[in-house]
């Protein structure tokens, strides 16, 4: 995967840093970063545990047929296509902050099939949208890359309407120096301006914001290589979901039920 990034190990090293040691950040500074991510879908299809999170999403969710979705931050579209080829989108809005994630999105579901769909760019934590305006919100790897998650969960609620789903992933917080040594050495890319949340405030934000959590589970050991090694991980994880998972896993997988 190393051909794909661009940069020194110095400039990549120096950018990790950065991303690090800033308190704040702004929605635009996340566009930007995505906008000049090369070859997205690339890296992530080199990735086994990149589509984990659609996979593991659906599993552990009960979204009803045909609902109305908001994808948030739906990046290349990955997400709602696949909901929607498993009979869970009727229609859908696909926000985000990188309008060249936009034009990828809005190509890969028309090419998929599925046209029932809207892409809206987003600036700022005031979503567009009248309240309890979706039945169900896929949120996948997103509130890690706001600088105040708990006001970005609190909208998401906002917009769900009165029992309806949230399906939420995001990574451990331990995870964290793997991601930028990943970035740094080349062989994925940069997460971009970030903040790997620990699982507790996490938690607390989701019940604050009026949703209750449904289902819970700690996804991937084994992020990526030969497939007798993943398979390794996709043998433990299965029989320590409980024990070794919640601590070492991956990433956390929230089914949230607006109250």
């Amino acid at each position: 995967m190393g051909g794909h990034v661009t940069g020194s190990v110095w400039s990549r090293t120096r950018e990790e840093l950065e991303h690090w040691l800033r308190d704040d950040w702004s929605f635009a500074d996340v566009g930007a970063h995505w906008d000049r991510t090369e070859d997205y879908d690339d890296i992530n299809a080199e990735t086994y545990s990149y589509f984990r999170r659609f996979i593991d999403g659906l599993r552990l969710s009960d979204l009803p047929t045909s609902s109305r979705v908001l994808d948030l931050c739906a990046r290349t579209g990955n997400g709602t296509l696949y909901f929607y080829e498993h009979g869970r989108v009727g229609s859908a809005v696909c926000a985000d902050v990188s309008r060249k994630m936009g034009e990828i999105c809005t190509h890969r579901l028309l090419e998929g099939g599925f046209d029932n769909f809207i892409w809206v760019p987003i600036a700022d934590y005031t979503l567009p949208f009248l309240d309890g305006s979706f039945d169900a919100i896929l949120c996948f790897e997103t509130v890690e890359h706001v600088a105040q998650p708990a006001r970005l969960i609190a909208e998401l609620a906002r917009v769900t309407r009165a029992g309806g789903s949230m399906v939420l992933t995001t990574p451990n917080f331990l995870w964290e120096p793997v991601h930028a040594l990943a970035a740094i050495t080349g062989l994925h890319h940069s997460e971009g301006p970030h903040r790997f949340l620990h699982f507790g405030d996490l938690i607390r934000m989701v019940v604050a914001a009026g949703f209750v959590i449904e289902r819970l589970e700690t996804t991937v050991l084994i992020p990526g290589g030969p497939k007798m090694l993943v398979r390794l991980g996709e043998w433990i994880e299965a029989r320590t979901r409980s024990s070794l998972m919640p601590w070492l896993g991956l990433r956390r997988v929230l089914i949230c039920r607006k109250i």
